[in-house]
């Protein structure tokens, strides 16, 4: 049996993403050799980001306009005009960007990334020539991270109309000529998509509903976290089993390998753990859901993915030290749904691991994707690093735990920690009571503090509008950024507001009166909603929130460096290793 396993569009270009490699060093491991992974969206991003691309685009363009041309003498409507006026600017800007869209590229990928004004036009330019392409289809907005068409991502009627909309879904196109010819001289049996993020929802489906109509009999299955928060709507939604046969929620390593087993043998689905598939005319589920035994995982095999193609000039690769969160008692979150219980690796494995990694792929840069690293297993990781005189840079997540003491992080900064991603959500200290953060305002401090003064940069989300919050609650956190001198004008620093959005199966959901929530709504047409409308008993609105979200995004934009910093983590990890590398001397002095 011949197995593919892909990664659609739209995820960041800078690094691959964790899940295929995960999955192919798990099947590597059991014997499964007849197999390839493949990062789509790195793929598809080079194509379009092309000289020779462009011009295919400019004549396409041009056709477009003859087109609405007669359309426009039809008098067929107001988007008709808007989308004529779009064309006409998009042909106006070819010239001036097509013969800059290629050295753009190349100079994110050399040392040139590194000359901050180079970087910032760089992205610009690729911004403005995605914007070029996106006027063939409008009203979709095609960005280097996400794409807008006019469809609702959680209205499962909608996605069946996209994936077959070829005016406005430019993914179909892309596919068909850059893409199915060389899937099909694979000749695959079994093809896995892999969809964590809402970005991915309509490229990914697009994507099977292709596979399924060019090949009924070929076996299409969709993995990842999305579906994984959408267990009961694909009970009651059998529409999407017209784009692919089943689903795997939850973690995959094991439900994969069964799957494989069972196609080339006996095809009994009920085998196959944490899968969702229709028999006799009904959703079946296959519970209890499986946990992954990480002792016996692996390094990811990152074989396939094409390195050189991401845009930035060195790789940077993602691992991952535990699964779930050691702490579950945050209101909001409902990352813990991911994972089902927290398991870690041994840290001398992990060390093993990093150092196969970094000799293989030749690369010294990491991407702790836990969403939390606890204390005493990462205490042992850098001891371990340190130990062996192992010399990578590395970033990772951490709560603001009152344990994480100015030794431990003097530890992970000698063990090559670059930054330190935080949860922080609020700075009032009624507040952090009622989110259940289990973190006090005093811990905030001192660790912001500490990290700053050994060269540890800082990342801090923070969540406008979670209920009963008042305006002022909400700017005692903004103000805690921006009056924080010391932090926000540190190198590296970055801070991300979010709007609170409530979400299925977060801990808030079981009690939502008891947070003040009294009133919860759902669209009808969206079956497939991640979250929910709702109204409160006190506190802001969420309409009060939002507009107070935007101002509070402008005011801490003004003291935080956007690119590369809030953009991407991984450009940010390589942008933060050289700078400390220059001042190590000066951070030393500081301990």
């Amino acid at each position: 049996m011949k197995l593919v396993l892909l990664f659609p569009p739209s995820w960041h270009p800078s690094q691959p993403y964790l899940s295929l490699p995960c999955l192919t060093a798990f099947l590597d491991q059991a014997g499964i050799t007849q197999k390839i992974q493949r990062d789509l969206n790195i793929e598809l991003l080079d194509v379009m980001l092309s000289k020779s691309y462009g011009l295919e685009v400019y004549e396409q363009l041009r056709e477009k306009l003859r087109d609405l041309e007669r359309a426009r003498r039809g008098e067929i409507g107001p988007r008709s005009h808007e989308h004529y006026g779009r064309v006409v600017e998009a042909l106006d800007r070819v010239p001036q960007l097509i013969d800059e869209i290629e050295s753009a590229k190349a100079s994110l990928r050399s040392d040139e990334f590194y000359d901050l004004d180079r970087y910032r036009e760089c992205l610009f330019l690729i911004d403005r020539w995605l914007e070029v392409i996106s006027s063939l289809y409008f009203p979709t907005r095609i960005t280097v991270v996400d794409n807008q068409l006019n469809y609702s991502i959680y209205s499962s009627r909608d996605i069946l109309k996209a994936v077959t909309d070829e005016e406005q879904n430019p993914y179909i196109d892309l596919y068909r000529r850059y893409f199915l010819p060389s899937l099909w001289s694979e000749a695959p049996d079994l093809v896995g998509v892999s969809i964590t993020a809402t970005s991915q929802i309509i490229p990914g489906l697009t994507l099977c509903r292709l596979l399924k109509s060019a090949n009924p009999d070929l076996h299409v299955t969709i993995g990842g976290s999305i579906f994984t928060r959408l267990v009961d709507n694909l009970r009651r939604c059998e529409r999407l089993f017209q784009l692919a046969d089943d689903f795997v929620v939850f973690e995959g390593e094991t439900a994969l390998l069964e799957l494989v087993n069972q196609l080339e043998g006996a095809r009994n689905f009920a085998k196959v753990p944490n899968l969702i598939y229709r028999q006799n005319g009904r959703v079946v589920v296959n519970q209890p859901f499986y946990s992954e035994n990480l002792a016996h995982h692996p390094p990811p095999n990152y074989d396939g993915f094409p390195l050189r193609k991401y845009l930035a000039p060195e790789t940077v690769l993602p691992v991952q030290f535990s699964r779930g969160c050691y702490y579950k008692d945050c209101a909001f979150c409902a990352l813990t749904l991911d994972h089902q219980n927290f398991r870690q690796k041994d840290p001398v494995k992990v060390v093993d691991e990093l150092q196969f990694l970094a000799a293989k792929y030749h690369t010294p840069f990491f991407f702790f994707t836990d969403e939390c690293l606890a204390l005493s297993p990462t205490r042992r990781l850098c001891k371990e690093i340190l130990s062996r005189q192992f010399e990578i840079q590395w970033t990772a997540e951490l709560r603001f735990e009152k344990n994480l003491s100015r030794e431990l992080l003097t530890l992970m900064r000698d063990a090559g920690c670059q930054k330190i991603v935080f949860g922080l959500e609020t700075y009032n200290k009624r507040m952090m009571e009622f989110m259940k953060k289990g973190i006090t305002q005093e811990s905030v401090q001192r660790i912001c503090s500490d990290c700053v003064d050994l060269g540890i940069a800082v990342h801090c989300y923070i969540i406008v509008g979670f209920p009963t919050e008042t305006e002022e609650e909400a700017l005692e956190t903004m103000n805690f950024i921006l009056n924080n001198t010391k932090l926000n004008s540190s190198y590296g620093f970055s801070c991300q507001p979010c709007l609170f959005d409530l979400e299925k199966e977060a801990p808030i959901m079981s009690d939502p009166g008891a947070y003040g929530i009294r009133r919860i709504m759902r669209p009808a047409s969206e079956d497939l909603s991640l979250g929910f409308f709702y109204e409160v008993q006190h506190g802001m609105t969420p309409e009060q929130a939002e507009k107070l979200y935007q101002y509070v995004y402008e005011k801490i934009s003004e003291v935080v460096c956007e690119l590369p910093f809030n953009y991407s983590m991984a450009d940010g990890l390589l942008y933060i290793a050289r700078h400390n590398k220059q001042h190590a001397p000066a951070y030393s002095s500081a301990v």
